[in-house]
């Protein structure tokens, strides 16, 4: 009998739903796909993003490429993001990201061509909670993430524009 509750409990625990977000912003940027793509790796969107400081664990040289692990401090919490996806031909960048006890989360990102010089950006991010506290956060996240697009419109943009200045 002992063992029957405490499987029940367990299996009460492992049947729990947390929240989950899922939300989307669509980026209209001035500049091809290929100029476009490597600001949403983890290395250089420090060029746009002065808030960005990831400590690489994974590869030794740094380089942009699917496989990539690295954490960054956000909001006084440690997260831990493996760059799933880094497809430079098909413009398609994948992250997982986890901060333990809190939130798990995808971010997905796809360009395309708009013309010779314009890129769309979709962005894509999945949250969800990992504890009842972070439940109400993940929701307004959802709620509040693509009002972030002027934001990083803007941002992306005035590197761009410094890179495209020749």
């Amino acid at each position: 009998m002992k063992y029957a509750i405490s499987f029940l409990l367990a299996w009460g625990a492992l049947g729990q739903t947390r929240e989950h977000a899922e939300a989307s912003m669509v980026l209209r940027l001035q500049a091809p796909p290929e100029v476009v793509f490597p600001l949403f790796g983890p290395i250089r969107e420090a060029e746009w993003a002065p808030h960005w400081n990831p400590t690489l664990l994974f590869p030794a040289d740094r380089a942009q490429k699917a496989g990539a692990v690295f954490t960054t401090r956000q909001h006084d919490r440690d997260v831990i993001w493996i760059l799933t996806t880094y497809d430079a031909a098909a413009f398609r960048i994948g992250y997982v990201t986890v901060a333990p006890g809190q939130t798990a989360g995808q971010l997905d990102i796809t360009l395309k061509a708009i013309g010779e010089k314009e890129t769309e950006a979709t962005v894509t991010h999945r949250w969800t909670s990992l504890a009842e506290g972070w439940d109400s956060r993940v929701k307004e996240f959802g709620e509040q993430f693509p009002f972030e697009r002027e934001h990083w419109e803007h941002a992306i943009g005035a590197r761009l524009r410094e890179l495209t200045a020749h």
